[in-house]
């Protein structure tokens, strides 16, 4: 297992106000394979503990927090009784977050005393400024809110999501017997799912092809809402004055804001009927997803709701000249948060079967970010039947 990667979620909150040794616990979120098979299934707990935490005397003077994950209980059956018990050696690699990073002997560290960053900072203020006052006042506060939040100290609650790695191999007294769940045999055809569902969402108002359709869920409202909220999503609320102010106070502050409205995309028309998100630590991070009822008008309380998804990763912020404004900017690598929203389900054990399904790629290709990078994608839709 030495080299392998493993996804965590928090189930403790860790923070520089813990003192050692602090337990902390982490559940894996994605299945672990080694020379082809699972060797760590989602639902596998971590334990570990707080090694200690401070404040760097020099440099960015940070705060930082040291943490030793350790153990791993493996459940091995169908059983929830039954799982085997490792110990094992981990080392941090990265925070799903904004605002954190690991430092190089791998503690989990704040953000430095701003350098290049506050020069830009003036020079985008007044840029905005000139086409947009008022996105000039929301850019000022919010890089400011950041700035202020500099120095405060590492506090990351259950449902902060990790990367780590393994440093030293261990020894298993018998494999998991997990399982992926089943490919879709019956009810539906994810090849003509596929076939005959539109590529992208587009904005309201024109423009390139928006966000690509990646995902199809199959199931109820209440069973994709039940879904979601057990892998540790959030409903982001509708957009209007009022959301607006409350992402701005919390933005200005330095903290994300769990149910921040999402600017509007639409299928065949129409706004999306869901939207997901898991908002990181600061306003420029998140991950989202938007859905739609296909076609428009079925049913919602029927397990064959077809429900079409554009998911994609926020992973910072960006001016937008034509419109005078900023929004997030996407990571373009757009299959991996296809994956993501996948295996969060398998482990929130919502799904009873699962395929992919092979699209036509367009000559064009898709782009992300407006149409400034181009997207990458193996241009296949992952079919999901929930439980």
């Amino acid at each position: 297992m030495a080299g392998d990667t493993l996804h965590l979620r928090l189930l403790d909150r860790l923070g520089t106000d813990h003192r050692a040794p602090k337990t902390i616990r982490a559940l894996v979120i994605a299945p672990v394979e080694t020379d082809g098979r699972v060797v760590a299934p989602p639902g596998s707990l971590v334990t570990g503990y707080v090694t200690g935490a401070g404040m760097e005397h020099n440099r960015g003077k940070r705060h930082w927090i040291g943490l030793q994950l350790d153990s791993v209980s493996i459940p091995v059956g169908d059983s929830t009784t039954d799982s085997l018990h490792a110990g094992i050696a981990l080392r941090i690699a990265a925070v799903d977050d904004a605002r954190e990073s690991i430092d190089p002997i791998g503690r989990i560290a704040g953000p430095p005393i701003p350098s290049i960053v506050r020069s830009k900072k003036d020079w985008a203020i007044l840029v905005l400024g000139v086409f947009h006052p008022v996105g000039a006042l929301v850019l000022a506060a919010t890089l400011e809110g950041e700035n202020r939040e500099r120095h405060r100290k590492v506090a990351l609650n259950a449902g902060t999501e990790l990367t780590a790695f393994v440093t030293a191999g261990t020894t298993l007294a018998r494999w998991p017997r997990w399982t992926p769940p089943p490919p879709i045999t019956a009810g539906v055809n994810p090849d003509s799912i596929a076939a005959l569902s539109p590529l992208h969402a587009t904005l309201r108002t024109g423009g390139p092809p928006g966000d690509v359709i990646s995902l199809a869920l199959i199931g109820s409202a209440a069973q994709v809402d039940s879904a979601f909220a057990a892998a540790g999503y959030t409903r982001a609320v509708p957009m209007s004055l009022r959301s607006d102010f409350v992402t701005f106070v919390k933005a200005a502050a330095g903290k994300g804001y769990e149910a921040q409205p999402m600017s509007e995309l639409a299928l065949d028309r129409r706004a999306p009927d869901r939207e997901y998100e898991k908002v990181a630590d600061t306003f420029a991070k998140r991950h989202h997803l938007r859905m739609w009822r296909w076609p428009a008008g079925t049913s919602t309380t029927g397990d064959s709701t077809l429900w079409l998804v554009a998911a994609t990763h926020d992973v910072g912020v960006m001016f937008l000249t034509k419109q005078h404004t900023f929004t997030h900017r996407v990571d373009p690598n757009i299959d991996d948060e296809r994956d993501k929203v996948v295996s969060d389900l398998v482990a929130a054990n919502a799904v009873a079967a699962m395929s992919y399904a092979r699209r036509e790629a367009p000559a064009a290709g898709a782009t992300v970010n407006g149409g400034r990078a181009p997207a990458v994608t193996d241009w296949r839709m992952a079919v999901v039947a929930l439980k």
